[in-house]
């Protein structure tokens, strides 16, 4: 993909100004740690430095090989994973490095093209602090024509792509993920959802600011809760459940301007949604 290509999809000039409280950045509670800001002139502390030198001279030890590109913020990202566990953190290592060498996970083919293009998964505007919103409409997904490998694939390689295009480090890294289920039914959340929730977890770390489930029958509530069992407590704490008669609360998170008028905003319902559409104010 060319950077340029998709340059219409940057974060407005004027995320650059954001200054985020310190809770945002990084908070401890109780014996836990969670950071939401990993890059730009933000400071690592103490204990974080402390543990990637522990995990660095682990990763020697084992003469584990980094890929190309690796840094110091890598290693952090797994660290948080893994929970500050070295061993916990090896083991993570090795499963981000095999889903990092894979060109699959990262290259876009015909099947997954159609999947964008029809609109399963697309991403569309942003919240007030810039944060791209990113939509999976469950209720349409066919599981037998896309089973959990494909979903797995499909993920890493759109989240990929709007972690390139469309965060600002330091300021904007984190997203916004809206998944409508329209009242379907447990069976027709798309399957092996917690390893689903596991991969993009591990691969992807710090980087969901907040999920709506939209719509939520009983039996999609209880399942959903069950996956988040592969979520840290900070993701978990971040799921809201909307029903039709809650989803007003959209629009206190997402401008208007950048919500469909489906979602009770002002811009037109898409129907192109591959490559990414911005809203026309």
């Amino acid at each position: 993909m060319d950077q340029s290509e998709y340059s219409y999809l940057q974060c407005p000039a004027q995320a650059a100004a954001i200054q985020h409280e310190q809770q945002y950045i990084r908070k401890t509670e109780k014996d836990k740690q969670y950071r939401k800001i990993f890059g730009g002139d933000v400071q690592y502390d103490q204990i974080e430095i402390q543990h990637i030198k522990m995990l660095e001279e682990e990763i020697q030890k084992k003469g584990i090989k980094l890929p190309d590109g690796w840094t110091q913020t890598d290693t952090l990202k797994i660290i948080y994973n893994g929970k500050f566990k070295i061993k916990d953190c090896i083991e993570r290592l090795i499963l981000h490095i095999t889903w990092r060498l894979n060109p699959n996970m990262h290259t876009l083919n015909k099947q997954m093209q159609e999947f964008l293009e029809a609109g399963f998964l697309y991403t569309f505007g942003r919240d007030y602090q810039f944060r791209p919103v990113i939509y999976l409409e469950a209720y349409r997904v066919d599981q037998k024509k896309y089973p959990k490998d494909f979903m797995i694939q499909t993920l890493s390689f759109f989240l990929g792509f709007v972690k390139k295009h469309m965060m600002m480090p330091g300021k904007v890294e984190n997203w916004i993920c809206v998944i409508d289920t329209k009242d379907i039914g447990v069976f027709g959340l798309p399957s092996g959802l917690g390893d689903i929730i596991k991969t993009m977890a591990l691969n992807f770390v710090g980087c969901l600011h907040r999920m709506y489930v939209l719509n939520p029958s009983t039996g999609v509530d209880l399942s959903w809760k069950a996956g988040s069992a592969f979520m840290d407590d900070e993701s978990k704490s971040k799921n809201v459940f909307l029903t039709k008669k809650t989803l007003e609360k959209l629009k206190e998170a997402i401008p208007q301007d950048q919500l469909e008028k489906k979602y009770l905003g002002n811009a037109e319902n898409l129907t192109q949604f591959w490559p990414p559409q911005i809203s026309k104010k």
